[in-house]
């Protein structure tokens, strides 16, 4: 145990590094708190506010179980206060484990804010309800910004089939427009998500869209030197049943039998039922010696993982939620140069076009397949992707989201 001494100095010490001799704070300190694991999203955020002389602190899950409550990764001070390894399918354990994350969240937050003192605090939904787990910093001054990567009504709707005319999706909205008046600011990352708020929830002027792109420090062209045998076709991230994995797999023996060196790699979670059909899948068409699962992988890890791909593919259905968003995954293929094939749906087709992407009808394997095809017998039209892409990121890269997030961040904290 510290002596009074030591414990006296330490605090003191403490003092001297985040005050000045007259009291006033000089470093800003922020707080992200994500449902979800310490992924590339957290991690660029993070780091644009280390960039602007913020502390930053992430509330987050645990990568696994055995990962430690506390560490520190790049200056980031991530908590991981909860495991969850698979996505759950049952309603009432989806809200158990929502709450559980929320009371453990809170706690921590009250705990952290008086030493810490945040100017800011980032929260990520779903569920929107999670910015109230910054009531006791807000208390002591900070500001809050609720970043709706995904809209939560429609999630809903999708993730448990759940009609829009049904009590259960009425209360989500009321509970969104509720959490977005809570904030001091609203963040989405599509046109149309910005939209739709602003019609139920929220006034324009306290929402900012901010695409959701990579960190260009982290996801850029890199090609690996390995002289490969096979024409790889990657996919990763989550596995769930909006995503269109299954598509994908269907597309396969038709691949297969134009492109006889085609080997598809699967780079997700080996965890839940969507995942389970999906392997389930690819025995039951005899394409067990063409399709790679290798399990998920850190987005540290991800760029290097990517090099060795020939074309990414983004299966993603036209569900009422899918439908608007813009898949992550498509934008980390065009920042590390790697021609995507992509479904049409309604927010891949206003931000992308046939000179970028190549397009097939979302939930069709027989169009992906000839997409897929296509693309291998014609070099030229891969390369002019790439190409057309670079100008896409120069429009809409991650320094421009950067300097515009900075600019919500400055206007909030300003004078604090």
């Amino acid at each position: 145990m510290l002596s009074r001494e030591k414990t006296v100095s330490k605090w003191s010490h403490s003092f001297r590094q985040f005050f000045s001799v007259d009291g006033r704070k000089i470093a800003k300190r922020a707080c992200f708190v994500y449902y979800q694991h310490f992924n590339a999203l957290l991690y660029r955020e993070a780091r644009s506010l280390q960039e602007q002389g913020f502390e930053v602190d992430i509330i987050t899950l645990k990568q696994s179980r055995q990962e430690k409550l506390f560490h520190v990764y790049q200056g980031l001070n991530v908590y991981g206060i909860q495991s969850r390894l698979a996505a759950e399918k049952n309603l009432i354990l989806y809200f158990l484990r929502l709450m559980l994350f929320y009371l453990k969240a809170t706690a921590l937050l009250t705990f952290l804010a008086p030493e810490r003192r945040y100017d800011l605090v980032h929260v990520t939904a779903p569920p929107d309800i999670m910015v109230f787990a910054a009531f006791f910093p807000k208390l002591l001054g900070a500001r809050i910004i609720l970043d709706i990567h995904d809209i939560g009504p429609e999630l809903f709707m999708r993730k448990m089939h759940v009609a829009e005319d049904q009590v259960i999706i009425r209360f989500l909205k009321f509970l969104e427009r509720i959490s977005a008046r809570y904030a001091d600011h609203v963040i989405t990352v599509t046109d149309f998500w910005k939209d739709r708020l602003a019609s139920r929830s929220v006034p324009p002027s306290k929402i900012t869209m901010l695409l959701n792109v990579p960190d260009n420090e982290l996801f850029k062209p890199v090609r690996s030197p390995v002289v490969r045998n096979s024409f790889n076709l990657y996919y990763h991230g989550s596995v769930e049943e909006h995503f269109g994995l299954d598509t994908l797999i269907k597309a396969m023996p038709l691949i297969k039998a134009k492109i006889p060196n085609a080997l598809l790699h699967l780079y997700c979670g080996k965890k839940g039922r969507a995942y389970a059909e999906c392997r389930s899948l690819a025995v039951k068409l005899n394409l067990r010696l063409c399709i790679i699962f290798h399990g998920g992988v850190p987005f540290y890890d991800l760029p290097h993982t990517l090099s060795n791909a020939d074309i990414g593919v983004v299966p993603t259905k036209d569900s009422i939620f899918s439908n608007e968003a813009v898949s992550m995954k498509a934008l980390e293929y065009i920042s590390m140069g790697i021609p995507i094939v992509i479904s049409r749906t309604k927010a891949h087709d206003f931000y992308y076009n046939t000179s970028m992407v190549k397009f097939f009808q979302p939930c069709n394997s027989e169009d992906l397949a000839q997409a897929v095809i296509e693309l291998y017998y014609n070099a030229e039209e891969r390369e002019q992707q790439v190409r057309n892409a670079e100008a896409f990121l120069k429009k809409h890269g991650w320094g421009k989201s950067k300097e515009a997030y900075a600019g919500v961040v400055n206007s909030l904290t300003r004078g604090r």
